[in-house]
């Protein structure tokens, strides 16, 4: 059963990242977004280090490279719906539920696109919206895009902040 999952939760990573790079390239065609990212990213959210980047021994996490259980993003713990920002200025690319979860077990994201190069997930967030957060916004620095929250396959309130640069998973203190 376990097996299966992580093969489910890899399967809908895999999907939700081929969909999140089809709309980058459409804001990237339509000149919403800058071709490279010229700034330095902050911390999207205060609060305690839960799960670093990287290889772990935590079994809920699909496999990457040669890492048996591989963490993409960093976790980040404060109190529960505490707001959670955009890391740099960018344009939100998908915001709502992951389609490609399981059914009832579905994280509520936000991914913001800094440029054609680097993209920022916020995943696990409360399924609500603050005022001018929708697919297509432009955001700033320090914008309040969603709150931790609890959605998805999670162990508790936090929040998943992952960086993606070209096609690959980067450790998001190398942006800050």
């Amino acid at each position: 059963a376990a097996a299966a999952l992580l093969r489910d939760q890899l399967r809908a990573q895999n999907a939700l990242k081929k969909e999140i790079d089809r709309l980058v390239r459409e804001q990237l065609d339509r000149g919403n977004i800058p071709s490279e990212y010229n700034g330095t990213l902050a911390w999207p959210l205060a609060g305690r280090i839960s799960q670093e980047f990287g290889c772990t021994g935590f079994s809920w996490e699909p496999p990457l490279g040669d890492c048996r259980h591989f963490h993409r993003g960093i976790d980040i713990v404060d109190d529960s719906g505490a707001p959670v920002r955009a890391a740099g200025d960018g344009v939100i690319v998908f915001v709502g539920y992951n389609p490609w979860d399981r059914p009832g077990d579905r994280a509520w994201i936000v991914i913001i696109a800094h440029s054609s190069r680097l993209v920022t997930w916020y995943a696990h967030l409360q399924p609500r919206l603050p005022s001018g957060v929708y697919q297509g916004a432009s955001v700033q620095q320090g914008q309040i895009i969603g709150y931790e929250g609890n959605t998805g396959n999670s162990t508790g309130p936090h929040l998943h902040w992952a960086v993606q640069f070209d096609d690959g998973w980067m450790n998001p203190r190398l942006f800050l």
